[in-house]
């Protein structure tokens, strides 16, 4: 009785690592496919920040050693090693790696740039290197946290970064607005009548599904408000974990049906006179990030210079380590009285 009984953790912790196992398999699967990095090389905003906060910043990469942290296709290792970069470690754990390795040998950079396959966690940095001056990596996931990939980056940091080194992008805030949503009626009365046959049950189940779409710039209806930062080059190696409040002003009369979330980080080094930053705002070029949209249950009606508050919280799913709940509360008036929307949300399998 008492050996059975001992058994029971240990088999659910050898299922909990079977699911973590898995989910990293997928996860890795997705970015070994050479359309999900045709999309990340298709998305120009994205691309050209990266080459412009490197070339605009020569001077700090002439003669340095440089760590790519998840290099892809390599496209960040090559700008570097175009920067003057004396050294280039381009680690990817995914199979694309070995695509990688020809596109830097294509394109004459073989004897700066050393591509390793593997998890940074797990590698050892090539020719006895044991310190970087510059850590550079395409970290940010939908709603800037998803995909879990800051950790590896700030993993990374802590062990070879040398002292007084560069991470870039070196700062991500993460920003929330007020959207309306012309065709969420539709969309939504759609499942009641499918052919004839009563869906509307799929309405509940999606309700929850925090949902990575474009959002028009003119469906916009306030400012935005920033709810969290970090900065790469000092913030701990710590799970995301936070809650906030927020206040919105209404910038002109119209009804809410969803909160958006986007980012924006900043290359915020060198003599520049104006930095890069690359945003996944509604107003800004789009990026293949979008926005993250939090659907309300009910629509909020609001008049231009009102004023909505609310709470905002992020949190690591416990089914998928490399995803993310949210947490929405947003407060309005409605017929004189203050009325309060509270939601979870998790986030949807777009990564």
């Amino acid at each position: 009785m008492s050996g059975d009984q001992g058994e029971v953790p240990t088999c659910k912790f050898e299922k909990l690592q079977l699911n973590e196992d898995l989910e990293e398999s997928e996860f890795f699967q997705t970015y070994s496919r050479l359309e999900t990095h045709l999309e990340l090389l298709k998305d120009s905003a994205r691309t050209m920040a990266y080459k412009d906060a490197i070339q605009q910043n020569r001077q700090l990469f002439e003669g340095k050693v440089v760590l790519d942290v998840g290099c892809g296709m390599g496209i960040l290792s090559i700008f570097a090693a175009k920067a003057g970069a004396s050294k280039v470690i381009a680690v990817e754990n995914a199979d694309i790696a070995a695509l990688a390795m020809q596109i830097v040998k294509e394109n004459g950079k073989e004897n700066v740039v050393n591509v390793v396959k593997g998890l940074i966690e797990e590698v050892e940095l090539p020719d006895g290197i044991q310190q970087v001056d510059i850590i550079v990596s395409d970290w940010m996931g939908s709603s800037l946290y998803v995909e879990g990939m800051l950790h590896s980056v700030l993993f990374a940091r802590d062990k070879w970064l040398r002292p007084g080194g560069l991470v870039l992008p070196n700062v991500g805030n993460l920003w929330i607005a007020g959207a309306c949503d012309p065709h969420r009626s539709l969309n939504n009365d759609f499942w009641n009548n499918v052919e004839g046959f009563d869906m509307s049950s799929v309405k509940y189940a999606v309700a929850h599904e925090a949902v990575v779409d474009c959002v028009a710039s003119q469906n916009v209806l306030t400012n935005s408000f920033l709810v969290h930062s970090t900065l790469l080059e000092s913030s701990p190696n710590e799970p995301i974990k936070f809650r906030t409040v927020f206040a919105l002003e209404v910038l002109r009369t119209g009804i809410i049906h969803s909160m958006i979330v986007y980012f924006d980080v900043g290359f915020f080094v060198g003599q520049t006179e104006k930095p890069v930053t690359l945003s996944t705002s509604p107003h800004s070029p789009w990026t293949h990030w979008e926005q993250t949209v939090l659907h309300l249950d009910k629509p909020v009606r609001v008049q231009a210079n009102e004023r909505i508050t609310g709470g905002f919280g992020m949190f690591p799913s416990a089914h998928n380590s490399r995803c993310m709940n949210f947490e929405l509360c947003v407060r309005s008036k409605d017929a004189q009285s203050l009325v309060s929307h509270f939601k979870y949300f998790n986030s949807s399998q777009k990564l």
